[in-house]
């Protein structure tokens, strides 16, 4: 029976926030933005309370024999700055609730809300934002920004945050969020090779914020977007349904996967974990997703406040088969650490990332976070499961 095993890799409490962003390179690097240590208030934003250079990322490496070196952070290019008339377009505005994604040998950036009022940001902000590393000194030096400039902007999504956002095919995918007032179920597409937006069709009903996209290939070789949890004035969904974008057809299905026979269905939840996952050993052979933690009861006092957590673990499975309706299964994990005792505690508020290691196996990484207690977490832990 596989176990999810939890592995505490740092403690950083200058690095505490939550409702930031989160993307990992193939090797092992994870890049973190932005963020809130107080609700509402944007940190890493270069006042004299809060030194961290705008637009600055904060780096670790995974690969075990660099654990030692730490955190470091990378600030971004003054050359850029020194060039550029207008610096307040060259580097992003401090946000929180935005998303990042690792395509290639970049970071891109999206959406977001800041500012003194926190509404989501200007067209421009809010738009797509390239980052790339320099390492001319040595490896991660510094951090140079560009503002990607479509080639199609009156068709660009509506400016939002709490959205979920991944990248797949060339393309990234930008799906539901909370906009000036309301949530939505749009999703739209940015291709990064001809800079184009394009409009696809809208989720199933109710509009979210707070949900989370998944990436996968299907065993038939279906390219799919699963969609799993979200709020919408209450959290969701109601019984452990999956979501489904099927990309060839631009459409939208539902599935209801087999409950796990001791323990049912994942409990609704948003602001939650939800990534892909492979793994080379047989007995997994065919999970494809986990979910993990996020938000289990909202707060009365909404965003100002913490409401109540899950810190659980659960793989999602579909067996090989042409049907995408059939063969989906949920799976309850049995959650252990490295101590027998020390685990991450129930949270939400942080970007669900995973990586794959150089021996295919699928590793979950969850940095910060906001706890029951309203304070935010400065933890980084990573998930394996076998």
């Amino acid at each position: 029976m596989p176990q999810a095993h939890w592995f505490s890799l740092s403690k950083t409490p200058f690095l505490a926030r939550s409702s930031h962003c989160i993307a990992v390179t193939e090797s092992g690097i994870i890049l973190v933005y932005g963020g809130e240590l107080k609700p509402r208030e944007p940190i890493d934003s270069g006042t004299r309370q809060d030194g961290t250079p705008i637009g600055s990322l904060h780096v670790f490496d995974l690969a075990k024999s660099l654990l030692s070196q730490g955190w470091r952070m990378l600030t971004p290019d003054t050359k850029l700055l020194a060039e550029d008339a207008d610096a307040g377009k060259a580097i992003p505005v401090p946000r929180v609730g935005a998303t990042t994604l690792w395509h290639g040998d970049a970071l891109y950036l999206w959406g977001g809300r800041g500012g003194v009022d926190m509404a989501p940001l200007d067209a421009y902000q809010a738009g797509v934002w390239k980052a790339t590393v320099h390492s001319a000194q040595g490896p991660l030096q510094s951090v140079r920004w560009e503002r990607i400039s479509a080639e199609n902007e009156d068709e660009a999504p509506e400016p939002r945050s709490y959205h979920t956002a991944v990248a797949h095919g060339g393309h990234i995918y930008v799906h539901a969020g909370c906009p000036e007032s309301g949530r939505l179920s749009t999703l739209h597409t940015f291709s990064l090779q001809d800079k184009q937006w394009k409009t696809l069709a809208s989720a199933p009903e109710p509009a979210r914020g707070g949900t989370v996209l998944v990436a996968a290939a299907l065993a038939e070789e279906t390219s799919v977007l699963l969609r799993y949890g979200g709020f919408c004035g209450h959290e969701l969904p109601a019984a452990g349904e999956v979501d489904i974008y099927v990309v060839s057809q631009d459409k939208w299905v539902t599935v209801q996967p087999t409950a796990d026979p001791a323990h049912g269905s994942p409990g609704p939840r948003s602001v939650h974990g939800f990534t892909p996952f492979q793994s080379p050993l047989p007995e997994l052979a065919n999970a494809v997703a986990v979910v993990y933690h996020g938000e289990r009861d909202a707060s009365n006092a909404g965003h100002a406040a913490a409401g109540s957590f899950w810190d659980d673990v659960w793989l999602l499975s579909k067996e090989p088969g042409g049907d995408i309706l059939a063969g989906w299964a949920w799976q309850r994990l049995d959650v252990v650490s490295e101590d027998d005792d020390h685990f991450p505690e129930g949270r939400g508020w942080f970007p669900p990332v995973s990586w794959v290691d150089p021996h295919g196996e699928s590793k979950v990484v969850m940095f910060g976070g906001l706890l029951s207690d309203n304070s935010r977490s400065d933890e980084l832990w990573e998930l394996e499961i076998n």
